[in-house]
């Protein structure tokens, strides 16, 4: 996959935690701050809560150093550094003054620069509840194209700092998400599961907002999952304009309102009518609420660069809307922070209505639907999804590491890696909804980010690897993605290391490009020969632009039984070339292993059948394309596909035009492929590994053509016989699984306007169809991507997308991302799964998270025999003394300090989805680790920045739910340690120490 000259390497990327809990510096008691400086409210009166606050993208038009600074206002007024100052400034001398912030990445960025005194300063703020920190991420993430696993991640290094820096009364209590373009349930749970006790937001569909502010219904108890119960329900709450200030009142710097003037000798004295129009607009809001209390927005983007502006103006209503209380008003203003709102409501002992299910798609009126970012940029989001896998390796070798007692900080800058994938879960991030000079930043902060982590690596492998007083040569890393690799192309002797991330044991098979016409033979690590393969890599890869080697064939084979937390290292040298060795294409039409064979129709070059075990599925796999709509967005009925917006120009797909599918087949002992060529810009390697039940999908689009002046977004699309009665399955962030309703919605009136962007889900990890007895079809993807099900029996993915108008939602471009001269290419795989009811889930569960964590291959070229090289260096090792249950994955593994590491255990399987794997599970924690002791474990929230003890969330009463999962406590239990028993989809998280035996 090629993004552009700056991210030629598209490989790797590294986020690692790593702040002590144990050095949290308890600024006060947990009793003595939070909830209990709230203001009052006054009884019989509505209360209006007003959150004075800025919302600041971690990079979006401008960069995120741009923005911090204040650089390039040509673009953007923004300068995030002098908002935090003057807000500071503001809140010293005005106790009844409130402020909330948000984004992390900056406020540790400012933090870093401050003198002592202004640090005690913040400090006193913060502990009085007069700046109050909310969300407390590293940035607001997304929540349609970001993994659960990188979401606990910059949720939890914001937090850990929040907890290092302020203690208790730095901790968030409220969920912030007031501008992603839609809603997760799984965030919901994640959120709840962090200790939360609400969730505000500012974006759904158009009609459900409708229908809840004339219900009333804008604020509910959100049950986050159908496994969890109770501890995984959130009380959730709509903002009534979004997260911007009433119109006529933005008293920002930046707008042009009217500001309060009070002087009664001025001619321009305005206080009356001001001060009317402000309670209007109260009253109007109570009307869609249903109690006497309304939480009001003041503030938007990068707001309050001059805070006295906006506290001045606003003192004044407060003080002038308040005297009318005297002459009858039932209006009562303060300022307040989301926090403080949310334990007025749960004081009020109301019963709330309940929610399941998600806040997607994103309608924001009749022609704009929010699911074409589910999709957009491609190629980051499949640079993010590499490095997400990267990071859990590397915060596995640096705890090996520190086990070992190597210093890490000398060896690499892990921040550089975290600040990185932190950011890069913004809700304009990973989205690819950002400006094309900010996503080329966004790369740059990864690949700063992969160097650091690679010295991780490098470092780990010199500790792990070497026998005695031994010097190892140099380690390098190979851009397998574009099939290039300078040590295995220019070398006919190296060594492969394979490090599985897993907590059990898993087989990876390897490819990696070699020099043509030389014969390979790949030892394993006891010197036993193993069997491989060399396969032509397809011409439409070789083309690949930035590609630059001279290889045309591959070596494959089978990396078997790698260790848990281990790696192996397997030793290739030359070999004699097999009479069996096929390099010339065969003439057949249908590939096979032992489980499964595929076979492709003669005439028109597609598969037209898939047999598992002896079951065929009639089955046809094609890409299509959509053309995008045009327009100047004007009306809504004008809307542009764009970055944001999938709009297709018609209810139609057309095929991509083909002169003729041409395809080539190669089959071997390991593996059989087909070469499918569609035209220049869309080709396809079908692909079947020895004793594996999925086919893989292998493809290549782009450059996407434009020359006709028409967009066009690219789909993957299977069509078989099952009857899925109008209705599909998409992951929620890589977990649990919802069920979608073509053309319906649970919760309100929907009106079809655009049949199928509004039929749009997001598939981070899996979807799929079945029919009434149990038959599936289930597609998993390799980055976020967007699908639906548009017709019975259906599935489809979009892949690439390519755009010429502007969508007109803020970012002022057209979607047109190019590389080397020309439309972006991209390459990417699609994991076909046909099964029934009883098998289905569990390869599904099973394969997708060994995608997600993909072995990490490294290279060492060597002139020693293998005998030579076994003698100086281990070929296997592990971390881990034994393998953990089939339904249990080690989540996080991570060095916190003084022998503490941060430990994530998560329940990968939900309710019902196979008899067996979705059982309870039990891991004893005891002996995990060779050569050292358990000597406590400390049970902690999600985020690792609060004992679970210590937890003690609001409770809600809740009219209904269809959720009603006794197991499911928000007083949470103390459980035996350190036998840790996990429910279905559960995480546990825990502070251990580690004493060398």
């Amino acid at each position: 996959m090629i993004l552009n000259s700056v991210v030629n390497w598209i490989c790797f990327v590294l986020v690692v935690g790593g702040i002590s809990l144990a050095s949290a510096r308890p600024s006060l008691r947990a009793d003595a701050c939070g909830y209990q400086t709230c203001p009052a409210e006054k009884e019989g009166f509505i209360n209006v809560h007003l959150v004075a606050h800025t919302h600041d993208d971690a990079g979006w038009l401008k960069t995120v150093d741009q923005y911090y600074y204040g650089a390039r206002s040509q673009i953007q007024e923004a300068g995030v550094q002098y908002i935090i100052d003057s807000v500071v400034d503001e809140l010293k001398d005005h106790p009844d003054r409130r402020f909330i912030y948000v984004e992390m990445a900056f406020f540790t960025r400012w933090w870093q620069e401050q003198t002592e005194t202004t640090k005690a300063l913040v400090r006193t703020l913060v502990n009085e509840g007069r700046l109050e920190f909310i969300n407390g991420g590293w940035c607001m993430n997304d929540e349609a194209t970001a993994h659960y696993v990188d979401i606990i991640d910059q949720m939890s290094f914001g937090l850990i700092t929040l907890n290092d820096t302020f203690g208790e009364c730095g901790r968030p209590r409220i969920s912030w998400q007031i501008d992603p373009f839609g809603h997760s349930r799984e965030q919901a749970s994640l959120f709840a599961q962090m200790g939360y006790d609400g969730l505000f937001f500012g974006r759904l569909d158009h009609e459900d907002k409708k229908e809840r502010m004339a219900k009333k219904t804008m604020e509910m108890v959100w049950s986050g999952s159908d496994s969890l119960g109770a501890q995984a329900s959130l009380f959730t709450a709509v903002n009534y304009n979004l997260y911007q200030p009433p119109p006529g009142f933005c008293f920002d710097i930046y707008c042009n309102d009217e500001p309060i003037i009070d002087d009664p000798r001025s001619k321009d004295y305005n206080v009356e009518k001001r001060v009317t129009d402000f309670l209007n607009y109260c009253q109007e809001q109570a009307n869609a609420y249903a109690t006497d209390s309304i939480l009001l927005t003041m503030g938007s983007d990068f707001h309050y660069q001059d805070a006295n502006v906006w506290f001045k103006n606003m003192d004044k209503l407060i003080k002038y809307a308040n005297e009318r209380q005297a002459t009858g008003s039932r209006f009562n203003l303060f300022y307040s922070t989301p926090s403080c709102y949310t334990k007025a409501l749960n004081d009020h002992a109301k019963t709330w209505p309940s929610k399941t299910g998600d806040f997607f798609p994103y309608g924001s009126d009749a022609h704009a639907y929010w699911t074409g970012y589910f999709t957009s940029r491609p190629a980051s989001k499949y640079m993010i999804r590499q490095g997400s896998n990267l990071m859990q390796s590397c915060k596995q070798m640096d705890a090996a590491l520190v086990r070992q007692g190597v210093a890490t900080n000398q060896v690499g800058e892990l921040f550089t890696m975290k600040d990185a994938m932190g950011i890069m879960q913004h809700h304009d991030a990973v989205t690819g909804t950002e400006k094309q000079h900010v996503a080329e930043d966004y790369a740059l902060l990864l690949h700063k980010g992969v160097v650091e982590c690679q010295k991780i690596q490098t470092a780990y492998y010199e500790k792990e690897l070497v026998i005695g007083n031994q010097v190892l040569p140099k380690v390098s890393y190979c851009q397998l993605n574009v099939s290039q690799c300078d040590p295995t192309e220019k070398n006919n002797r190296f060594v492969v290391n394979i490090y599985n991330s897993m907590a059990r044991s898993v087989d990876k098979y390897v490819r990696v490009p070699v020099a043509s016409g030389t014969a390979f033979q790949v030892l394993d690590p006891q010197g036993n020969v193993v069997a491989s393969q060399t396969v032509p890599i397809a011409e439409y890869v070789k083309s690949l632009p930035g590609r630059v080697s001279s290889a045309t064939v591959e070596l494959v084979f089978l990396a078997s039984q790698l260790p848990p937390l281990g790696s192996k290292s397997y030793y290739v040298q030359p070999g004699t070339i097999s009479k069996d060795e096929q390099h010339e294409p065969q003439n057949k039409f249908a590939i096979s292993n032992e489980k499964v064979s595929v076979e492709i129709d003669d005439v028109s070059g597609l598969i037209k059948s898939v047999t598992v075990d002896g079951k065929t599925t009639e089955l046809k796999q094609e890409f299509l394309w959509y053309p995008s709509k045009s327009g100047d967005n004007s009306e809504a009925d004008k809307r542009a596909s764009g970055a944001y917006i999938f709009r297709p120009d018609n209810d139609d797909v057309f095929a991509i035009p083909s002169s003729g599918i041409k395809t080539t087949t190669y089959s071997g002992e390991l593996v059989e492929e087909v070469h499918q060529i569609y035209n220049p810009w869309v080709a396809q390697t079908i692909r079947l590994y020895k004793g594996q039940e999925h086919v893989e999908l292998d493809w290549v689009v782009g450059p996407i053509p434009v020359e006709d002046g028409t967009g066009k977004e690219i789909i993957n699309r299977v069509t078989t016989s099952i009857a899925s009665s109008g209705m599909f399955y998409t992951d929620a962030n890589g977990r649990q699984t919802l069920e979608r309703r073509f053309n319906i919605r649970d919760s309100y009136p929907y009106t079809v306007t655009e049949p199928i962007a509004a039929n749009y889900y997001p598939v981070n990890s899996h979807a799929y169809i079945k029919d009434a007895v149990g038959n599936q079809v289930t597609m998993l993807v390799d980055r976020p991507q967007g699908g639906s099900s548009l017709h019975n029996g259906e599935l489809e993915l979009m892949v690439h997308r390519r755009c010429l108008y502007d969508d007109s939602f803020g970012v002022g471009e057209a979607l047109n991302e190019t590389a080397y001269g020309d439309g972006l290419v991209v390459r990417g795989t699609h994991f076909l799964i046909l099964g029934d009811k009883t098998n289905s889930m569990k390869m599904a569960r099973s394969l997708s998270h060994e995608l997600y964590k993909q072995p990490q291959i490294s290279f060492i070229p060597t002139s020693l025999s293998f005998s030579d090289w076994s003698a100086l260096y281990k070929t296997q090792q592990q971390s881990l003394s034994r393998t953990l249950p089939a339904n249990v994955n080690l989540l996080t593994l991570e060095t916190l300090n003084q022998g503490k590491y941060l430990m994530r255990l998560e329940h990968i399987y939900d309710v019902g989805e196979d008899s067996i794997l979705s059982q309870p599970a039990t891991v004893s924690i005891e002996g995990l680790f060779p050569g050292f002791t358990v000597t406590s474990a400390e049970e902690t929230m999600l985020g690792g920045n609060q004992f679970k003890k210590d937890s003690n969330r609001l409770v809600w009463n809740v009219a209904s739910t269809s959720n009603t999962n006794e197991d499911g406590q928000q007083i949470w239990d103390e459980r035996a340690i350190p036998a840790v028993q996990l429910k279905p989809m559960e995480i546990r998280t825990f502070i251990i120490t580690l004493v060398r035996i």
